[in-house]
């Protein structure tokens, strides 16, 4: 077997339900990044804009969620077998390397000029480093660092550094701080998987119920952006996906494991277990796509690259579970 995934067969215990998770964000981001650019697309399927919230809107908050938990879950473990300074460094390690890809793919280069521009990957990078060091902190601890990184990204834009955040992709580097909250509040709820089953709806379910409501309360007096990446923004997308991925977590771990559509889940595990690879690839492909089809282009034609995209995606996923290959870093 070619091991180069996060943890594939170094741990006991795998939960399947986290691999689904990832693959259904991987598969929502490549439709809905293959079809962005395209004028005949409808609103809703497109990022809301200045303010509101579609299912677009929820792809990178899934998968700051979905790190959070991973890291959650693999940490001891690579402690116990590594040793915590050798487990710190091969974290720290994969989260600069994260950067490092994120801003040779953003790379742009003009007759003039050379921009090395933020993007989702070092999003991934730089929450994953604010989040290590707290990574075994008491959850409540935790919590309250979540809620101080919110607040330091609020002030941020009582100042002129708002139209940085608005203007940059993901909010740029000064937007750090609310995407940094995402993952420690999404390692809060991650916790419930630590503590056992019978916290997983306490945390996951109830959690992330309470932020999706205090979220909905805030955003009367502050709107719900993407682009500002408000405390509103942040609490509902976290809550959502906490919820969703409780859902998950009984049907794949507790409910469904006398099924067999449950026990031979080949579908959605396999492109989870290669989650990153596959970000890559999708990218490569979406650039491909805008590069030979213009804006203009009707939907009947979009829709279909789109889907066939997915497709793909899933047959490659497939082939490489089936001889356990995993490529992360």
């Amino acid at each position: 077997m070619t091991q180069l995934d996060e943890n594939p067969v170094e741990s006991p215990k795998r939960f399947l339900s986290i691999d689904v998770f990832k693959g259904l964000a991987v598969l929502l981001m490549v439709f809905v990044n293959s079809i962005q650019n395209y004028n005949d697309i409808p609103s809703w399927t497109k990022h809301a804009g200045d303010y509101g919230l579609t299912y677009v809107d929820l792809v990178a908050p899934f998968f700051v969620f979905m790190l959070a938990l991973n890291l959650n879950i693999s940490y001891n473990r690579r402690v116990k077998k590594v040793g915590k300074k050798r487990a710190l460094l091969r974290y720290l390690r994969r989260y600069l390397i994260l950067i490092g890809i994120g801003l040779i793919l953003m790379i742009y280069i003009d007759e003039h000029h050379f921009y090395l521009r933020w993007g989702t990957l070092q999003v991934l990078g730089v929450s994953g480093l604010m989040l290590l060091p707290l990574v075994n902190l008491k959850t409540y601890i935790k919590l309250i660092f979540a809620v101080v990184f919110m607040c330091i990204h609020q002030l941020l834009l009582f100042t002129p550094m708002q139209s940085v955040i608005y203007n940059s992709i993901e909010g740029g580097f000064f937007g750090l701080f609310s995407w940094g909250s995402m993952m420690v509040l999404s390692s809060v709820l991650g916790d419930g998987l630590k503590k056992g089953k019978e916290y997983v709806v306490r945390y996951f379910l109830y959690g992330g119920l309470i932020c999706f409501i205090i979220g909905i309360a805030l955003s009367f007096f502050q709107g719900i952006s993407r682009p500002y990446i408000s405390i509103p923004y942040i609490l509902i997308s976290v809550g959502i996906a906490s919820m969703f991925y409780c859902f998950l977590y009984f049907l794949y771990e507790q409910w469904g494991t006398r099924f067999r559509f449950v026990i031979n889940e080949r579908i959605f595990s396999a492109i989870g277990r290669n989650a990153f690879i596959f970000f890559i690839i999708h990218l490569l492909i979406v650039y491909s796509i805008f590069t030979f089809f213009p804006p203009e282009t009707p939907n009947f034609i979009i829709i279909p690259l789109a889907i066939g995209h997915a497709v793909f995606v899933w047959i490659l996923a497939y082939l490489m579970s089936k001889y356990e290959i995993y490529i992360v870093i």
